[in-house]
């Protein structure tokens, strides 16, 4: 009896090993996978089944004030010079327009900050959470992608004053 007993519990042990470690044998790995890993969202234009050009991060953020600051990174995949369109869309009409020149296999931050260009943006009559249209074009590629809005009061939000700590 008790070398069955023995058997069982080794049956056992051994089968819960494997429940334990077998859940991520059968998950996708993420680092895989592109993914939006920030608050804002992202644009690609593809040219020849490649990427192109496009956006990352492309938010926009109301301050306490109520103006509104866009901010991305514009990037360039192509060998060439790009000029990347914006135009951000509520309920289609236009509530700013940009264009952002990216050297070849390159990037450029839009934002208020040292060293990135500034995207005006007019006066936008929405409330923060609210979704607006962002129309990405470039080398005779179009997309248009979802633009969150969102407010300062997210502490990594705070645009134009250095962070805290």
């Amino acid at each position: 009896m008790r070398r069955s007993r023995r058997l069982v519990l080794s049956a056992a042990a051994l089968g819960l090993a494997l429940a334990a470690t077998g859940c991520t044998y059968l998950s996708p790995v993420q680092t895989h996978d592109f993914y939006q890993a920030g608050d804002g969202t992202n644009a690609n234009l593809e040219m020849d089944g490649a990427f192109y050009a496009g956006v990352r991060n492309a938010v926009l953020v109301f301050g306490e004030d109520g103006s509104a600051v866009f901010s991305g990174t514009a990037v360039n995949y192509s060998d060439e010079s790009v000029t990347v369109d914006l135009e951000g869309l509520s309920e289609g009409q236009g509530v700013f327009s940009a264009q952002v020149e990216v050297p070849a296999r390159s990037t450029v931050e839009m934002g208020p900050g040292e060293g990135q260009q500034l995207v005006p943006v007019g006066e936008v009559d929405v409330l923060p959470g609210t979704i607006l249209d962002l129309k990405v074009t470039a080398g005779g590629e179009e997309t248009t992608v979802s633009l969150p809005t969102l407010e300062t009061s997210f502490s990594h939000l705070e645009f134009g004053q250095p962070a805290e700590g």
